[in-house]
């Protein structure tokens, strides 16, 4: 039998070297011993023996000139450098084997939280420190080979940072409001609005999807669970909802700004309604940092501050509340109208 069945067995976890994937090579093309075999004999598991092979094949000639699969160490083991130099840095408890060793006593045996255990690990005297979170990563990784998520004593979710993160979708150039129909840049037209939200606290909460008429100022106040696109979609959804044909006229164009929670311009565009063929209206994007091409949302923004000043947390506020500005803004005189109110307004380009 070989000499190296017979010396002190494998440490778990370390890689094979090229002296094993010599014998690898030995036992398998010559000798033909299976793989359950070789792995009794370099005291390694199965599956590293089976992964081991696969990487190492070659096809190869025989005298006959019949191509047969064999093993090569060489082919494996340059394989195994190529990608040892695409792993990135050696993790910091492969650097200090006593550390590896204490963290797998205290929560194999101590049964310690990987957060008692970061702590304590300040407190001694380590050649690497390591955070909680680090040591749970190595754990699920099965870096510490002697120790598998189940010998936790509960198992903590991080929250992905990058979860709620809104991505942008590419406007194509003709959504640029350059390309604005003329009769909306004019207002001689009803049925062009500008729209925005108005946020309460910073970065949760509900917020207020707002729509601004610019001829009339006609103004539509819509409470959403947060900035996100998917919502501000789905408050276009029931507005269509709620004017049903008439929509489609009223609502010729959508002017907003470059907000990543306005630029999925196919699902502000696309009806709710799966048998309509044709879009529902048509968006279109001011200029970066040219909020006076939305001014008439803007202000109409400045008016609902009144009653919802800045840093209110607009989710609790009522839905009866939030209709009771829309009906004070539409009812309110402005001297661009010679004080005549929006709503005023409306009554005379109906008769």
């Amino acid at each position: 039998m070989c000499q190296q069945n017979n010396i002190t067995k494998s440490k778990k976890g370390k890689h094979l070297d090229y002296s094993e994937r010599q014998s690898i090579e030995r036992w398998w093309n010559r000798d033909k011993r299976s793989k359950v075999e070789i792995s009794e004999l370099l005291d390694r598991n199965e599956k590293t023996i089976r992964n081991e092979i696969k990487r190492g094949l070659v096809k190869n000639l025989t005298t006959e000139l019949i191509e047969i699969w064999v093993y090569s160490a060489d082919v494996a083991q340059q394989k195994y450098e190529y990608y040892l130099k695409a792993k990135g840095p050696k993790l910091k408890i492969d650097n200090d084997y006593e550390l590896k060793e204490y963290v797998e006593k205290s929560i194999k045996e101590d049964k310690k939280s990987p957060e008692v255990i970061a702590e304590n690990i300040k407190k001694m005297n380590f050649k690497t420190t390591m955070c909680a979170r680090t040591i749970r990563n190595n754990i699920y990784a099965g870096d510490i080979y002697d120790i598998k998520p189940t010998d936790m004593i509960y198992k903590k979710e991080y929250k992905d940072k990058n979860k709620d993160k809104t991505v942008c979708e590419k406007v194509p150039p003709e959504k640029s409001i350059d390309y604005r129909p003329e009769e909306a840049n004019t207002r001689e037209v009803y049925g062009h609005w500008e729209g925005d939200l108005v946020i309460g606290t910073k970065k949760r909460g509900s917020v207020l999807f707002t729509l601004t008429e610019r001829k009339t100022r006609e103004e539509i106040i819509v409470k959403i669970p947060g900035k996100k696109a998917e919502y501000v979609a789905q408050a276009l959804d029931l507005i269509e909802k709620k004017y049903r044909n008439i929509f489609y006229t009223k609502f010729k164009t959508i002017t907003f700004d470059n907000g990543g929670e306005f630029r999925n311009w196919k699902s502000l565009e696309r009806s709710y309604d799966k048998r309509r063929k044709t879009s529902r209206t048509q968006v279109y994007y001011a200029h970066p940092y040219r909020s006076g091409e939305r001014g008439s949302n803007e202000n109409a923004n400045r008016l609902i501050r009144r009653f919802i000043p800045k840093g209110i947390d607009i989710t609790p506020i009522s839905e009866e509340f939030i209709q009771k500005i829309e009906d004070w803004i539409n009812n309110y005189p402005r001297a661009m109208f010679n004080y005549k109110s929006t709503n005023e307004i409306l009554s005379e380009i109906c008769a």
